[in-house]
């Protein structure tokens, strides 16, 4: 990855509750984002044909197939019981004997590490279809926070790393259209909607977040405190994301909103002026105002995290996307309960999200 600052900057905030399993390779330099501290409600129901009870913590069991990191959470809480329609050789999967997996191209820290240019152990021997991506992540490399927890579940499910595939989708509202599924599963930080369920398949939540609001720091829309005081600025975010019907369920502006094909082009009418004000979550603001907009010769940042949206904001919570009606729903619930219940999701979210920042809320 072309910018990799994060370990100076945040290591008087991150808190690290993991380390790594043995045999595991160092830990990674990444970028640690971190889970917003807003009151939240229950997940939505809106997936509930589908939807498990997923607990999240107890002592982890040892890790051997894939190098991630284990914890001891503090509140114990029971494995889910096994479920013989989980076991491997039961499972309809696209390619028989391998698990197909996706996520964007490209990918970006701290949702995915590695490096594109490089090749990795199991990845094709021509490279994968990131390999170009220019700035972009490695899914192959097994780091960030969904790359290392689409391997836990994985993992979970019966696949060692070299019986993963993925494959790029290319466009965001893609992965949850109507239709036929090329992967057994996708995961890019999608938040699961009513509207999106309809769809597709969503698994139980692996991650919940904030909406953020960033902004260039010469701006007066930095001295917000409110979202009243929002209404007049110019107010941007990707097109068909929770993040953008943020902007107009609950900001309610008075300037027309801007709408980008990615957050690529929102972050850079950003930068350009072309707007005050970028709606993201809270993770994805942190990774753009460490990791992409600082000017690393300046002690102040270019960029400020203005707030973050509680109540009446619903937080997103974030699932697995699979084909409507997958089969394979109800065992990624129970690879993803699994991986809770183990510790190995909390360790995770420690390892390459958590950090002990503050951001308040914009009431």
């Amino acid at each position: 990855m072309a910018i990799r600052r994060t370990l100076g900057l945040f290591t008087a905030l991150l808190v690290v509750a993991a380390c790594a399993a043995p045999g595991a390779s160092p830990t990674p330099t990444r970028l640690a984002s971190p889970t917003a501290a807003a009151p939240t409600s229950a997940p939505p129901t809106a997936t509930a044909r589908n939807a498990t009870a997923a607990p999240t913590a107890t002592s982890a069991p040892a890790l051997t197939a894939v190098p991630l990191p284990t914890a001891v959470p503090s509140v114990a809480l029971t494995l889910p019981p096994p479920n013989p329609a989980c076991e491997r050789d039961q499972l309809v999967l696209k390619n028989p004997g391998r698990i197909t997996l996706s996520t964007d191209i490209p990918a970006f820290e701290p949702w995915w590490g590695g490096d594109a240019s490089e090749q990795y152990p199991n990845e094709p021997a021509d490279g994968s279809a990131w390999s170009e991506g220019e700035f972009s992540a490695e899914p192959y490399s097994m780091e960030g926070f969904e790359g290392a927890t689409a391997y836990a579940i994985a993992q979970a499910m019966g696949f060692a790393p070299d019986e993963v595939d993925w494959i790029a989708n290319v466009n965001f509202d893609q992965a949850f259209a109507p239709g036929e599924k090329p992967f057994d599963f996708h995961m890019a930080q999608i938040a699961i909607t009513p509207e999106r369920a309809e769809a597709v398949d969503f698994s139980d939540p692996y991650f919940d977040s904030n909406q953020s609001l960033l902004a260039m720091t010469p701006n007066d829309i930095t001295g917000a405190t409110t979202i009243a005081e929002l209404k007049d600025f110019r107010l941007g975010a990707q097109r068909n994301t929770t993040s953008f019907a943020l902007i107009e369920d609950v900001i309610v502006p008075n300037v027309e909103e801007m709408v980008y094909p990615t957050n690529t082009a929102a972050r850079e009418a950003l930068v350009n002026g072309q707007i005050d004000g970028l709606i993201v979550d809270l993770s994805t603001a942190f990774f753009m105002r460490d990791g992409q907009i600082d000017d690393f010769d300046t002690p102040e940042p270019e960029a400020t995290i203005v707030g973050q949206f509680g109540p009446p904001a619903a937080p997103d919570f974030v699932g697995a996307v699979l084909e409507l009606d997958s089969p394979l729903t109800e065992c990624v619930n129970h690879a993803i309960a699994t991986i809770k219940a183990n510790g190995t999701h909390q360790a995770l979210l420690d390892q390459w999200i958590n950090t002990g920042e503050d951001i308040p809320f914009l009431q």
